[in-house]
């Protein structure tokens, strides 16, 4: 008992002045991180407009990639845990009773807050797995971004050198901030995403008509760039870039119509008349759609924009369905959408994104126009310009409102495409369950009839595309000549 007593006071002795030592070092380290920071943070490293938008894209990437990976692999996040009681090192057990006697009290205070804190003794909690886990932590990632671009916005809504700056520059202080932004994450209730969640639900209906506008820009470069390379090429043979193209365009419609006939047969039943009328909506309006393309009032229309659209048509008709509630119609029903409508969607929201990065103007043109007399074609950082001797660059008034608006619509649509649109309440805790279970929470007729009601529009959208230049000859320039 003697010798016992004897070692503890030798150990409260030698953590006295370790922790003297440590509470001085953490103040001087802290002081120098918060300089550090501080100087970090007010730098603008401007960087070029195209730059800037890639990097944004890089952003939204890898939260896509971070929130799949804590949706299928999170769990509890804790710090510490049990120590060994065996320990015969002096040492260890030094170190083992300054930390807990400087953090005992607080640990105690902090861990209260979880709970899952018991399972997890002698440890900090950081988050449960309802928080770290599962299609909640999803929603986390997404309303970080969501606020992160949402601020950029208002930022960069006015044109002026400011705008220009915010969106181009300040590259450090915007980690921190979007760190920052996850971090207290953390501390929100579930409940709270909940209601995010809806709202995203919907709210992701606008981000499904700008993708259209954006594949339908990518799908019309697309043309244009193949087309260029033939003109340019001296091979006169059949087999040049014109045949690429309608290759292209025979392969989109081929898998078109086979997703027609694939609809009509899993989810076209002689006992499910809506779905029918779904089914063969989409073939007629793609089917006219690319008639009028190939008419004399849209010379203009592509096969393969067309054929695009077709495709993307197609796709959004199979989510719907796949969402509807109605067993006895809807096969996937207790399994919910299956993986490659996880993949397609991701594929189709990356090409759209990536337009945007590449031209931030170019769906606006396309769906209005440009107005005579106007230059809207004109690039954003024609005013950019580095200083003679090295310093910062200097920009022009500049506008990234709707850049920033398609990125934050796409941190929307992120909640809904990663978790299958599900209804998951946040009383389950949000984590992973059985495939068959997320099924039954992943259908819905909201869900239906934003996916529905969203092809539609964006049918309706791509028609405006192909006869907005006919309509509106008199008030807009379009660049498009009619031979009548």
């Amino acid at each position: 008992h003697d010798s016992n007593t004897a070692m503890g006071a030798l150990v409260s002795l030698a953590t006295a002045p370790l922790s003297m030592l440590g509470t001085c070092a953490g103040s001087l380290a802290g002081s120098c991180f918060a300089g550090l920071t501080c100087k970090a943070c007010t730098c603008a490293c401007i960087l070029p407009s195209k730059l800037a938008s890639m990097l944004y894209l890089f952003t939204v990437s890898l939260f896509v990639i971070m929130a799949l990976l804590f949706e299928y692999e999170g769990g509890d996040i804790v710090i510490g845990g049990k120590t060994n009681q065996t320990e015969e090192s002096i040492i260890s057990q030094i170190q083992h009773a300054a930390m807990h006697s400087a953090s005992s009290g607080a640990q105690s205070f902090w861990n209260d807050k979880f709970w899952c804190a018991s399972q997890h003794p002698g440890g900090w909690v950081i988050c449960c797995e309802d928080v770290c886990g599962g299609v909640y932590s999803v929603y986390r990632f997404s309303f970080a971004l969501t606020a992160f671009f949402a601020l950029l916005a208002l930022l960069t809504a006015i044109t002026s050198r400011f705008a220009a700056s915010a969106h181009r520059g300040f590259w450090i202080g915007k980690v921190f901030l979007l760190a920052g932004l996850l971090v207290s994450t953390l501390f929100i209730d579930n409940d709270f995403f909940e209601a995010y969640r809806e709202a995203a639900r919907y709210l992701s209906f606008l981000f499904l008509l700008l993708q259209i506008l954006l594949l339908i820009d990518f799908a019309y470069t697309w043309n244009e760039t193949w087309l260029s390379y033939d003109e340019d090429g001296d091979d006169e043979s059949c087999c040049g870039w014109k045949l690429a193209i309608l290759l292209s365009a025979a392969f989109l419609y081929l898998a078109s119509i086979g997703g027609w006939v694939l609809l009509y047969v899993y989810f076209g039943g002689s006992a499910c008349p809506a779905q029918q009328t779904v089914i063969s909506l989409t073939l007629i309006l793609s089917l006219a759609l690319t008639a009028v393309s190939c008419s004399k009032i849209a010379p203009h229309g592509t096969l393969l924009t067309s054929a695009s659209v077709t495709a993307y048509a197609t796709y959004l008709a199979y989510s719907a369905l796949a969402s509807h509630p109605d067993e006895a119609c809807n096969p996937m029903k207790a399994t919910g959408e299956s993986a490659s409508g996880l993949v397609v969607g991701l594929v189709v929201a990356a090409l759209s994104m990536a337009t945007t990065a590449a031209n931030a103007t170019g769906s606006k043109q396309a769906l209005l126009g440009k107005e005579q007399g106007n230059d809207l074609d004109k690039p954003l950082d024609d005013n950019a310009a580095k200083s003679a001797d090295g310093e910062s660059e200097e920009v022009g008034p500049e506008s990234w409102w709707y850049f920033h608006c398609m990125m934050l619509a796409s941190s929307l649509y992120m909640a809904m495409l990663l978790t299958e649109w599900t209804s998951l309440p946040a009383e389950r805790n949000g984590v992973p369950v059985a495939s068959g279970e997320m099924g039954d929470w992943a259908v819905g007729l909201s869900s239906f009839w934003v996916k529905l009601a969203s092809q539609w529009v964006a049918l309706v959208l791509y028609g405006w595309t192909l006869l907005a230049p006919f309509c509106l000859r008199e008030t807009r320039d379009f660049g498009i000549e009619f031979d009548f």
